[in-house]
């Protein structure tokens, strides 16, 4: 007897194999463990980080100082100045009478007028200076035996219109000034005035 086509045989089906619905089923749901090819691929194998090599401990090496040579204090000294750098030039007034005796003697020496007043003054210190001063007033034009009256420095012998110069330097021109301040004399001119009247050769102011 002919068995009906497309009827599979018994030993088809054994040789076959089949896939069950338990087996279909394992492979889309969770119930089964993954084949371990599909598990290596599935879940992600954490990496073990290699281990840290050990850090030396970093020790701070001394920094050695050297001490700074001791300095001895030195006293800076002002530049030294010339003092005739500061020179300059002073004018002063006396009588026509003094002025032609002073030219007269800087005509008749090597002097110049910085040395013919330098050396007026000098002779007036050795003289004395209150009687440089005491000959030069002339007599006042109002006296009185009961009242004082005050000496009259306008109206000395030596001043009067024409200018000379002489050029001292700073500091004798401080020295000079020290002296006017001495003899009372209420400025440069009337000192230097007075002096050379009395220091030059020729005819004294009357």
């Amino acid at each position: 007897m002919t068995p009906p086509k497309n009827k599979q045989t018994r030993a088809d089906e054994d040789t076959e194999p089949s896939m069950s619905d338990e087996g279909v089923g394992n492979l889309f749901s969770g119930g089964a463990a993954p084949s371990n090819a599909l598990a290596g691929w599935a879940t992600p194998q954490a990496s073990t980080p290699a281990p840290a090599a050990p850090v030396a401990p970093v020790t701070a090496r001394p920094v050695a100082v050297v001490p700074a040579p001791a300095r001895e204090a030195v006293e800076e000294q002002a530049p030294a100045v010339d003092d005739a750098d500061t020179a300059k030039p002073v004018g002063f007034y006396v009588s026509t009478n003094v002025a032609t005796r002073f030219r007269r003697l800087r005509k008749q020496s090597d002097l110049t007028h910085t040395q013919i007043v330098f050396l007026a003054v000098e002779a007036a210190v050795e003289k004395g200076l209150a009687q440089v001063v005491e000959d030069a007033r002339r007599a006042p034009k109002f006296q009185s035996k009961l009242f004082a009256v005050a000496p009259d420095n306008t109206d000395l012998k030596g001043l009067g219109p024409v200018q000379l110069q002489y050029k001292p330097t700073r500091a004798q021109r401080g020295v000079i000034d020290g002296l006017v301040t001495e003899s009372g004399l209420p400025d440069h001119t009337k000192f230097l005035a007075i002096v050379l009247d009395q220091y030059l050769p020729g005819r004294r102011d009357a």
